[in-house]
Order: C-alpha cells, then sequence, then structure tokens
C-alpha cells in the first residue's frame, strides 16, 4: 500500500475494537479515521469521514453488519467493505457478499493475515 490507507472499525466488543485500533496502527500505512459499536451510528460517520475501507463485525446489536452494510454501499460505493466476524457458515458468507462486501475475515485470523485481507481488499481483489 503506498498512500496511508483510511479505515474505519465497527465492532460492538470494545476489547476487540481497542485491540483492533491497537494492532492496525502499528502500521504506517493505515489511519484509523474512526469507530463505532453499532451499524446506526458507523452509517452517520462514515459518510462524513470517506474512509477507504470498513472493517465490519455482522453481530451486533441494534441493526447488524448486514443491514448496516447495505446502507453503506448504497450512500458510499466506493469504500471497500472487509467483513470481520467469527462467523464461518457458508450462509453467512454468502449472505455478506450479497450485501456488498469486498472481502470476508474470521475473527480468529492472525495479524499477517488480516492485513493481508486488508491490502487485498483494497487493491480491489476480493479475500475470503
Amino acid at each position: 500500500m503506498s498512500d496511508k490507507q483510511r479505515i474505519f472499525i465497527v465492532e460492538d466488543h470494545t476489547l476487540l475494537r481497542a485491540g483492533l485500533r491497537a494492532l492496525l496502527s502499528q502500521d504506517p500505512d493505515i489511519e484509523i479515521v474512526g469507530e463505532a459499536d453499532n451499524g446506526r451510528d458507523a452509517i452517520r460517520a462514515i459518510g462524513s469521514l470517506a474512509p477507504n475501507l470498513v472493517l465490519l463485525d455482522l453481530s451486533m446489536p441494534g441493526m447488524n453488519g448486514i443491514e448496516a452494510m447495505i446502507d453503506i454501499k448504497q450512500r458510499n460505493p466506493a469504500t471497500r467493505v472487509l467483513v470481520l466476524t467469527i462467523h464461518e457458515s457458508e450462509d453467512y458468507i454468502r449472505e455478506g457478499f450479497q450485501a456488498g462486501a469486498n472481502g470476508y475475515c474470521l475473527k480468529d485470523a492472525g495479524r499477517a493475515e488480516l492485513l493481508t485481507a486488508i491490502e487485498k481488499v483494497l487493491e480491489g481483489k476480493t479475500y475470503i
């Protein structure tokens, strides 16, 4: 990645969100521009922050990740979305891509795999 990539994190678990921020902030090519713990707040913030990539959990209270992703992609079609979830069933994967996901990564991935997923999605490739 040559330019600093602007990433927005949507994750309802505070500790995991903080861990993702700390982990990704170590990369000089990444800037965390914001975070939210639910889909509604994410949608409100993403429009004005214009991230290149949204890291999005699927299971959140209120508005789940699928509903949020549909709205995010409609309002910000150039923003890439990488689903970061515990759900590994084909049904969840299919539903994620139908909603507009550009990539799908499991939460048990290591740092290197997550960075690879982010890089591939930002390059316009699909990551599973």
